[in-house]
């Protein structure tokens, strides 16, 4: 797939287009509400710092920012399977959208209110011929105090078909060692550190003493994040999303992440919004689904 000559594109006023020093076009806007960067590959959200506080999402220093290759960090965008596909080792991890090229609909960035930005990617012969399913995905990024992100799906195709999809996005938490998650007690979860058994989640606040890898599964609970080294609170609200994952790779796996620092692992911690598993999505020709996430930001109040 040839990617969009994004020269040709005309930024609007509060924005501009660049490109990293490895090739990755690299779409920056500033206004009231605060800064962001989006890479047009992948519709990813690198950075989001909101007026008067401090960046909102973690990028590793060592994440590689040209074409065809995943950044570490930010918000990752997965579709149309999550994780490696199952039955298909040849397949690229996480999907087909997340290190291709997106369409920038619309940006806008008024005076005073949310900024706006939209994204869109169609389904086209060389997604076709490793996953035969025509789509068309759109997303919708307002970002003021919080950030809220809609995802539509829809089935371009003649025939039914099935999917896994996710938002992947990793909080700075100062800390690892002191933050927790909590608002999934009583959910079943795959633990991906323990051979995928299937457990329970007996406790309020999941705290991370290890590597941590679970995917909760029929659960559409909001989730908090307080991460006390940065007195920071993240609420997460959703809609469309039965997963949540929990993500902490810790030393060892963090070592063998070639785009990751050896020391960064202490610093982040993933709580992703997820359809995958027992929670994959069915959708009937000419149908769509709806995917919907607020992040609200928040000082952790005084203990």
């Amino acid at each position: 797939m040839h990617a969009p000559n994004y020269d040709r594109w005309n930024t609007p006023p509060h924005s501009t287009l660049s490109t990293s020093p490895d090739g990755l076009p690299l779409l920056r806007i500033s206004g009231n509400f605060g800064t962001a960067t989006f890479s047009p590959q992948g519709a990813h959200l690198v950075e989001f710092t909101p007026a008067g506080q401090s960046p909102c999402l973690f990028v590793s220093r060592n994440s590689l920012f040209a074409p065809g290759k995943a950044i570490r960090g930010g918000i990752p965008v997965i579709f149309p399977w999550f994780g490696p596909r199952q039955g298909h080792p040849e397949s690229p991890m996480h999907g087909l959208v997340r290190t291709r090229p997106w369409k920038i609909e619309s940006v806008d960035v008024p005076e005073q209110g949310p900024a706006v930005v939209r994204f869109s990617f169609e389904a086209c012969e060389e997604t076709l011929s490793l996953w035969p399913h025509p789509f068309a995905l759109t997303l919708e990024f307002r970002l003021s105090d919080r950030l809220e992100i809609d995802w539509t799906v829809r089935n371009t195709g003649p025939h039914p078909f099935h999917f896994e999809q996710a938002l992947h996005p990793y909080f700075p938490v100062g800390d690892v060692h002191s933050a927790s998650v909590r608002g999934l007690r009583g959910a079943e979860y795959l633990d991906k550190t323990d051979g995928m058994k299937l457990k329970t989640e007996s406790t309020e606040l999941i705290a991370f003493q290890g590597e941590t890898d679970r995917l909760y599964l029929d659960t559409a609970a909001d989730c908090i994040l307080d991460a006390p080294a940065l007195g920071r609170r993240l609420k997460v609200e959703k809609s469309g999303s039965q997963s949540s994952v929990v993500w902490n790779p810790w030393i060892a796996k963090a070592a063998a992440l070639p785009d990751m620092a050896d020391e960064e692992w202490q610093a982040f911690v993933c709580v992703e919004q997820v359809n995958a598993s027992r929670n994959t999505v069915s959708l009937d020709p000419g149908a769509s689904h709806f995917f919907s996430v607020r992040y609200i930001f928040s000082d952790l109040p005084a203990s």
